[in-house]
C-alpha cells in the first residue's frame, strides 16, 4: 500500500520518476480530451505536447530551461489552435519549480516570460485569452512563484537554523573539551609543586640521613622522622587535590594560601634552609585560585633553592599594595648557568600567574644568586 510517508522518501529518493509519472498523466489526459473533442489529431498536436510532457519531466533537472522551453511551446499551440487546457496547466508547477530551486533573479526573469506568453496570446487571440483569463493566469503564476519563494526562504531558514545548532553544539563540545583539558593541567600542576616540594626535602633528608647514620644516630633518625613527616603531610595534599574530582568545593577551601606559608618556612627550616619571611603593607585577602597560585609560586622558587642554589639561607618578602600583591624570593647562592633557562616548575607557574592577569620574572640577582619576583593583581571583589 502507498503512503504519503512512502511518497515523499520516493520523492526524495527518485525526484524524477515521479515527475516523468505526473508529465505522462497530463500527456495521456491532454490526447485523450483532444481525441474525445475532435475526430484526428494532428500529428503536430501530438508533438509538442511531447515537447512540453518532457519539459514538465525535467522541471526540477533543469527548472529555468525547462520552463521557457515549455512556455514557448504552450504559446505555440494557443496561437494554432490547440487546447492547451490540461497540457498547459502544468506551467504553474513549473514557475514553482522555478522559484523554489533557484535564485531570486532567475525567478524574476521567469516570471516576466510567464506575463510576456500571457500578453502575447491575449494580443494575437483574444477570443481565446480574454481579459478574466489573462487575470486568472496572471493570478494564479504570481501565486505560484510567490509560493515558491517562500518555500526556499523557509528551507534556507531551516537549513541556517541546523547549521547553527551544529555550530552551537561543537562550540559546546569544544567549551567542554577545552575545561577538561584546564583542569587536567591544573591538576598536573598542584601534583607537580607538591611532589616536586616535598621530594626535595626528602632527598635532602635522606642523603644527610645516610652521612650521618654511622656516626650520629639522633640525627639520622631525625632526618627519618622528618622523612616519615613531609611523606604523610605530601600524601595528604595529594590526596586533597585529587579530590576535587569528587567534590570540587570542598578540595579548593583546604587548599594552602599565604597564610600557610610560616609552615612551609618552618619545614624548610628543618632541613637547613634558613628563610627570612617578611611582610610589607596591610594584607587583604585574595581569591582562592590566587591565594594558592601565590603560596605554589613561593613553595616551587624555594623548593629550587634547597635543590639548586647551594645554599642555606634565602629571604622571602610578601608587599601587599593597594591593587597589587608582589611576591619576592631571593637567594645568594651559586646562581644560574651561564644561558641556562627557566625550568619547567617555574615555566609552568609563570603561565599560572600570567592566567590571573599578572607576570612573574625570574633570574640572576644582582649581587649574585637567583631572584623570583612575582605580582599578582588585586581582583575588584578582593
Amino acid at each position: 500500500m502507498i503512503t504519503w510517508q512512502g511518497l515523499r522518501q520516493l520523492d526524495r529518493q527518485r525526484p524524477w520518476l515521479l515527475d516523468a509519472a505526473l508529465a505522462l498523466a497530463l500527456l495521456a489526459v491532454s490526447l485523450s480530451i483532444e481525441a474525445m473533442s475532435s475526430p484526428s489529431v494532428s500529428p503536430l498536436h501530438v508533438v509538442l505536447s511531447v515537447i512540453t510532457a518532457t519539459g514538465y519531466a525535467a522541471r526540477r533537472a533543469f527548472p529555468v530551461p525547462a520552463f521557457f522551453v515549455t512556455g514557448t511551446v504552450v504559446l505555440t499551440m494557443i496561437l494554432l489552435g490547440f487546447g492547451t487546457a490540461v497540457i498547459g496547466a502544468g506551467m504553474f508547477l513549473m514557475a514553482y519549480s522555478v522559484a523554489v530551486n533557484r535564485t531570486a533573479r532567475a525567478t524574476i526573469a521567469a516570471a516576466c516570460f510567464a506575463a510576456a506568453v500571457l500578453l502575447v496570446a491575449a494580443a494575437v487571440v483574444p477570443e481565446r485569452m480574454t481579459l478574466g483569463e489573462l487575470a486568472t493566469n496572471l493570478a494564479l503564476f504570481a501565486g505560484s512563484f510567490a509560493l515558491g519563494r517562500s518555500v526556499r526562504i523557509n528551507r534556507a531558514a531551516a537549513q541556517l537554523a541546523a547549521e547553527h545548532s551544529a555550530l552551537a553544539e561543537q562550540v559546546q563540545r569544544e567549551q567542554a573539551r577545552a575545561t577538561i583539558t584546564e583542569e587536567r593541567l591544573r591538576i598536573a600542576r598542584e601534583l607537580h609543586d607538591v611532589v616536586g616540594h616535598s621530594l626535595g626535602v626528602i632527598a635532602l633528608q635522606a642523603g644527610v640521613g645516610a652521612r650521618v647514620v654511622d656516626t650520629d644516630p639522633v640525627e639520622a633518625k631525625a632526618a627519618l622522622d622528618a622523612i616519615a613527616e613531609r611523606s604523610r603531610t605530601s600524601l595528604r595534599e595529594v590526596r586533597q587535590i585529587l579530590g576535587v574530582l569528587r567534590d570540587p568545593g570542598t578540595a579548593a577551601s583546604q587548599s594552602p594560601g599565604l597564610a600557610s606559608v610560616p609552615n612551609l618556612v618552618a619545614d624548610l627550616a628543618k632541613v637547613g634552609l634558613q628563610v627570612e619571611l617578611e611582610q610589607q603593607g596591610e594584607p587583604w585577602p585574595l581569591s582562592p585560585a590566587r591565594d594558592l597560585t601565590a603560596y605554589r609560586l613561593l613553595q616551587e622558587s624555594l623548593t629550587n633553592v634547597v635543590r639548586h642554589a647551594g645554599t642555606d639561607r634565602a629571604s622571602l618578602r610578601i608587599s601587599y599594595a593597594p591593587a597589587v600583591v608582589e611576591l619576592r624570593v631571593l637567594d645568594r647562592g651559586r646562581g644560574p648557568a651561564q644561558g641556562s633557562t627557566p625550568g619547567s616548575g617555574l615555566r609552568g607557574m609563570a603561565e599560572r600567574v600570567a592566567a590571573l592577569g599578572g607576570v612573574v620574572n625570574a633570574g640572576a640577582a644582582e649581587g649574585g644568586g637567583f631572584e623570583v619576583v612575582a605580582r599578582l593583581p588585586r581582583q575588584e571583589d578582593e
